[in-house]
């Protein structure tokens, strides 16, 4: 691996010494064959305080990852064609037959105690325009968790569920009904409806609209909601539903999750984004001491990986990225992006780069003596 970073790195013209890294390795563990939702999520559910793995309607015993208990029956069995034959297998088609298709009614899981009971619950959200589904811990027994409609439908395709709000508990946080904002439950009632709050007027983001992320833009304290288009600076007081006031900034064509952080350590809340979920791109949007007319922070973009491997300090390209996370792999301090390609994301007639091999990366920020940053790959 590092000779391969290093040909990659001097074939596009820059120098780099193998002593300026180092190996990691990684224990790839399947917990699943099939099909069952579009992403996964670690919490503990058994109250032994290690974390478990929930996948679809399952969920695993941590750390071993090898026990297997049911949140829910899996009834789905998927019948199609596969280079001509007729084939039949349980969960969704994914790549296993010859068409595109989605886990429809699972896309997000989240983990959290709605009901202050002492276990875990489980939040999902399934295809844009599908509810999000609260599914309360049988609590040790082995039966099915109870499942709760809490929201009809959950729009954008990277909603999020954070306390945004800063009350000390979570809130989802999405488009609905056309606006960005955020549901929040009755916390002596959370398996009724919950009420979603707009902080936009009556916009025009449908169902399938890309990109979203929650940070302190400006420092004040508050969470505001970042997007493809710009950020939404949450006011002084939330009491009646006002509309937070739009900065635009061109952040991304169609990213994926958005976030704020001080990515070169200057004090100021940069973004870090996926370009295009269904293309090319990956970058971090400077924000600059220096401000616009109205008080708006002005940005300088960063693209540091793109549709060529020359655009790319190390050689590496990969299309899709439809799913990225920020967290500190190496324990150094720093937050790292974590990213890989959407493989069959639109099937292979749509996609950029389909049939290509799916690719899994760790970007590690590095904060140089001269106030760069660089994003070493892995």
């Amino acid at each position: 691996m590092k000779t391969i970073v290093i040909v990659a790195a001097l074939i596009t013209g820059f120098t780099v010494s193998a002593a300026d890294f180092t190996l990691h390795s990684f224990k790839k563990q399947q917990l699943e064959k099939y099909y069952w939702s579009e992403g996964a999520m670690l919490g503990d559910l058994n109250k032994d305080g290690k974390a478990d793995a929930v996948y679809g309607p399952y969920w695993w015993e941590g750390p071993a990852f090898t026990k297997r208990h049911e949140i829910y029956a899996p009834k789905r069995v998927t019948k199609t064609k596969k280079e001509g034959k007729d084939v039949e297998f349980p969960g969704y088609e994914g790549n296993f037959g010859s068409r595109n298709a989605y886990s429809t009614d699972n896309f997000f899981a989240f983990i959290h105690d709605f009901n202050g009971d002492g276990w875990n619950d489980v939040l999902t959200y399934g295809l844009p325009n599908t509810p999000a589904y609260l599914y309360l811990n049988s609590a040790g027994h082995e039966a099915h968790w109870q499942r709760f409609t809490v929201l009809d439908h959950v729009d954008n395709e990277s909603p999020t569920f954070t306390d945004i709000t800063g009350d000390g508990k979570p809130e989802i946080v999405c488009c609905y009904k056309g606006n960005f904002g955020y549901a929040t439950p009755d916390w002596s009632n959370p398996t009724a409806k919950w009420t979603f709050h707009p902080i936009t007027p009556k916009g025009e983001w449908q169902r399938f609209t890309h990109g979203l992320g929650v940070g302190d833009i400006n420092s004040d304290g508050r969470l505001d909601v970042i997007f493809k288009d710009g950020w939404f600076e949450q006011p002084s007081s939330l009491g009646g539903d006002p509309v937070w006031k739009l900065h635009k900034v061109n952040f991304a064509p169609a990213g994926a999750q958005m976030f704020a952080y001080d990515v070169n350590g200057d004090g100021r809340a940069d973004i870090i984004t996926a370009l295009a979920a269904h293309g090319y791109g990956l970058a971090w949007h400077e924000q600059l001491a220096e401000k616009d007319a109205d008080g708006s922070p002005k940005w300088l973009s960063h693209v540091f990986m793109h549709k060529e491997a020359k655009e790319n300090r190390y050689g590496v390209r990969f299309p899709e990225l439809h799913a990225v996370e920020l967290f500190d792999v190496d324990g150094d301090g720093l937050k790292d992006i974590i990213t890989g390609n959407c493989y069959w994301a639109h099937g292979p007639a749509v996609a950029p780069g389909a049939g290509e091999e799916g690719v899994l990366y760790w970007f590690k920020l590095v904060r140089n003596a001269d106030k760069s940053v660089d994003w070493v790959p892995t």
